[in-house]
């Protein structure tokens, strides 16, 4: 594992912009774990359950397709997904102008840690627990999920900014997403952007479909300010970054992307780590996670096989990912790295 040292300049900028970027904080056999497994979620687009063309959705979508063909996925209810947009009448295509005709694939997948070692392993037992920790000011951490985006080239469609908080089943503000870049990555193939300070502008926004700023349905918070046509006003930062740094931000970081106009993928994982403030909450509108083992009630602490505890670990040395080889699920190919 990788030791890493925050700067003070590093945790008074994220506790500033709500967003701070650190580099060189993964090892090469790290991000080939995890492209390792990204190469078998993108074999799986149409076969997953959980997995997710939005560049494909999009395209269906717009072209009033009366039923969205997702293949195998289920985790959404795409058909009533795709009436709230079409009925939204500020609802428009967020689709970057590209001169070449390629169908990109923009991939959404979830929760691969439970599939794959090449993720537990990174989210885990990585310098990220505990950095995350110490961006969070916090007692203990557990580990909430991991989602997939790629976008592949020519992928036009943009990530619509949203914020995070109401996507998830939790009560509490600590909580920071880390931002994994596989590939370089710059503003031309879509690394995500930052409203600066957005954390701090004590308001929680309805969860969207990224392809679309319409709100989810059952959500019973006000939706994200169109910050796509009005960027000027917004204080926007983004990151040019190699594979082997992170972003992180906060939970109420509102934040988007843009398409992937160029001939190089963008492959990227995030992972979420809550602090021990956070609570259990059944929250109206927010994505019912797949494979729950142990559902919890609202107010619960995060106790729970589905919220592995990550950080302190119980002695420095031991290899969470070993510890949690034995209770995860084996209903999906699991992806093993070994160092060469």
């Amino acid at each position: 594992m990788t030791k890493f040292e925050l700067t003070t300049d590093q945790k008074t900028e994220f506790e500033r912009d709500g967003v701070v970027c650190l580099r060189g904080v993964l090892t090469p056999t790290e991000i080939d774990s995890m492209r390792a497994v990204i190469d078998v979620q993108l074999e799986q687009v149409g076969k997953s359950p959980t997995g997710y063309d939005f560049e494909g959705i999009a395209r269906q979508l717009w072209q009033r397709s009366n039923t969205l063909d997702v293949g195998a996925a289920d985790r959404f209810e795409v058909d009533d997904l795709a009436a709230a947009i079409l009925s939204d009448p500020d609802a428009r295509p967020l689709m970057e102008n590209d001169d070449d005709d390629t169908d990109g694939v923009f991939l959404y997948e979830v929760a691969g840690w439970k599939h794959h070692r090449g993720i537990r392993e990174v989210a885990f037992d990585s310098a990220l627990p505990e950095l995350s920790a110490e961006l969070l000011d916090a007692n203990s951490l557990n580990f909430w999920e991991d989602t997939t985006f790629v976008k592949t080239p020519h992928t036009r469609q943009k990530t619509a900014f949203h914020q995070d908080l109401a996507y998830f089943q939790i009560e509490g503000d600590q909580c920071v997403i880390v931002w994994i870049p596989l590939d370089p990555a710059n503003e031309a193939n879509g690394v995500t952007r930052y409203i600066r300070g957005s954390h701090k502008w004590g308001e929680t926004y309805a969860p969207n479909m990224f392809v679309s700023q319409t709100l989810m349905p059952g959500s019973p918070h006000e939706k994200c300010p169109d910050i796509e046509a009005n960027e000027d006003d917004y204080d926007i930062v983004s990151f040019d970054v190699q594979p082997g740094d992170v972003i992180i931000h906060h939970v109420m970081t509102v934040h988007g992307a843009g398409g992937n106009t160029t001939d190089r993928p963008r492959r990227a994982i995030s992972f979420r780590y809550c602090g021990d403030q956070v609570r259990y909450y059944d929250r109206p509108g927010a994505i019912q996670q797949p494979g729950i083992k142990q559902p919890l009630q609202t107010g619960d602490r995060l106790f729970s096989q589905d919220y592995p505890h990550v950080w302190p670990k119980p002695w420095p040395s031991v290899s969470l990912a070993d510890l949690y080889d034995s209770t995860v699920s084996k209903t999906k190919p699991q992806v093993e790295h070994t160092a060469a």
